[in-house]
C-alpha cells in the first residue's frame, strides 16, 4: 500500500523473502554510512577550479599537513624522515618542510609546518592541525572554507633587479637544495624500509630497549644531559622516539635550572598567555636547524620560528624570550662540555699513538705494549 516499507511490515516478519530483502535493505544503510565515515576528505573551496596540483583537500583523519608538489611551497627546509600513522595504509617518506599559499574563496592564507613528501598525488591539509594553528573549518557538503582566527602583516618587498620578492628568492634556493638532495632522501627511503620488514620478524612481545633506555634515565649529572642531547643528533630517532623525547627533554630542563644553575623561579612546563604549551623540544630543533639563536635574532626571524611551532607571528619575541631563559645556556655548557670531551679524546689517543711506535734495540724490532 503506499506510504507502507516492506522491511517494517508486520505481516511479512515470517516471510522468509521479505527478511532476507528487510536484511539487504539493513546492510545496505550499514555499508552507506560506513562509506560516508571512510570519506573523509573535503575540498578547498577556491582550489577546486585549478589544475590537479592547486587542488587543496581538509582531511578529518590525517595529524599532519602534507602535499607531494614541490612547487606548491613557498618556503621549504630539508629535513628527512617518514610517517606511518597516516591512515592511508602506506608510508610518507618527509624529504622538507615549509610553508604553502593556499586559496579559499577569495582569500590567500599562509599554512606552515606542511610536509613535502612525493610519495602523495595530491595536496591535504590536516583538520587538527589546522585547528592547533588557529584557523578555523567551516564545511558545507564536500567542500569547506578556511578561515584565520589571526592575521598578521608580512613585509616581503621585491627586489628591483630580479622582480622577485625576497621570500621568493629563499624559497627558490631552499627548492633547488631539496632537489640536490634527492640521492640522500632516497637512501634514506631504502635503509629505512628494511629495517621496518626486518622488525616485523621480531616478536611482537619483545621490549623497546630504546623506549626503556628513555625510562629509566635520571638527571644527577650534566653528563646525563649531555647524553640525551647527544641522541638529537640522530634525526630518525628522535621522529620515531618523539612522545618520549619531550618529557625528558623538559625534565632534563627542569633539572638543570633548579640543580645545576640554583633557579626556581621558572616553571615548567613553559605555557603561553593563551595557555597553550610551549614544546620545548621542538623549539630547540627549530632554533638548532635554522642556525641558533644568534643567528635567529640577527637575522630576526624568531616570528617565523614561531609559525613554524603553530603559533602567530606575534609570538616570535616571546619566542626569544623562552629560548633564552630556558635553553641558551643549557645548550652553550652542552657545546662547551662536547668540545671539551673532544679535547681529552684527542689527546687521549694521541697518548696512546706515541706508546705504540715502534723501538729498535739490538736491531730486533717489537710493539711496546706496556
Amino acid at each position: 500500500m503506499p506510504g507502507h516499507q516492506i522491511a517494517f511490515c508486520k505481516e511479512k516478519e515470517s516471510d522468509e523473502t521479505s527478511l532476507l530483502i528487510k536484511q539487504a535493505i539493513e546492510t545496505g544503510t550499514q555499508i552507506q554510512e560506513e562509506d560516508n565515515v571512510r570519506d573523509s576528505e573535503f575540498i578547498i573551496s577556491g582550489t577546486d577550479g585549478g589544475l590537479w596540483p592547486e587542488i587543496w583537500y581538509v582531511s578529518t583523519k590525517l595529524k599532519r599537513h602534507f602535499s607531494g608538489n614541490l612547487d606548491s611551497f613557498k618556503r621549504i627546509k630539508n629535513i628527512y624522515g617518514v610517517e606511518t600513522n597516516t591512515g592511508e595504509n602506506q608510508f610518507f617518506f618527509i624529504r622538507g618542510i615549509g610553508a604553502v599559499d593556499v586559496i579559499s574563496g577569495s582569500e590567500k592564507i599562509r599554512i606552515q609546518s606542511v610536509y613535502y613528501t612525493p610519495e602523495l598525488d595530491r595536496n591535504i591539509l590536516s583538520l587538527d592541525q589546522l585547528i592547533i594553528q588557529g584557523i578555523t573549518v567551516k564545511f558545507n557538503g564536500e567542500k569547506c572554507k578556511l578561515f584565520p582566527m589571526f592575521s598578521a602583516p608580512l613585509l616581503n618587498k621585491k627586489n628591483i633587479l630580479t622582480g622577485l620578492t625576497r621570500e621568493d628568492e629563499i624559497g627558490a634556493k631552499e627548492k633547488q637544495f631539496i632537489i640536490e638532495n634527492e640521492s640522500y632522501h632516497e637512501t634514506f627511503k631504502s635503509n629505512y624500509l628494511n629495517d621496518y620488514f626486518e622488525r616485523l620478524n621480531l616478536s611482537s612481545n619483545e621490549p623497546d630497549w630504546n623506549v626503556m633506555i628513555l625510562q629509566f634515565m635520571k638527571f644527577n649529572e650534566f653528563q646525563d644531559c649531555k647524553a640525551l642531547l647527544d641522541m638529537l643528533d640522530d634525526g630518525e630517532y628522535v621522529m620515531k622516539y618523539k612522545y618520549e623525547i619531550e618529557g625528558k627533554f623538559e625534565e632534563m630542563i627542569d633539572w638543570f635550572l633548579r640543580v645545576k644553575m640554583g633557579i626556581n623561579s621558572r616553571p615548567m612546563p613553559v605555557y603561553m598567555s593563551n595557555n597553550k604549551r610551549v614544546n620545548m623540544l621542538e623549539l630547540s630543533m627549530i632554533v638548532k636547524r635554522e642556525g641558533g639563536h644568534r643567528t635567529l635574532t640577527s637575522n630576526n626571524l624568531w616570528a617565523m620560528v614561531s609559525k613554524d611551532m603553530g603559533h602567530d607571528y606575534e609570538d616570535g619575541e616571546y619566542m626569544r624570550i623562552v629560548y633564552a631563559m630556558y635553553l641558551d645556556v643549557l645548550i652553550y655548557y652542552y657545546k662547551f662540555k662536547s668540545t671539551q670531551d673532544n679535547v681529552r679524546s684527542e689527546q687521549t689517543q694521541g697518548a696512546a699513538r706515541h706508546g705504540r711506535k715502534w723501538r729498535k734495540k739490538n736491531g730486533k724490532h717489537w710493539r711496546y705494549t706496556g
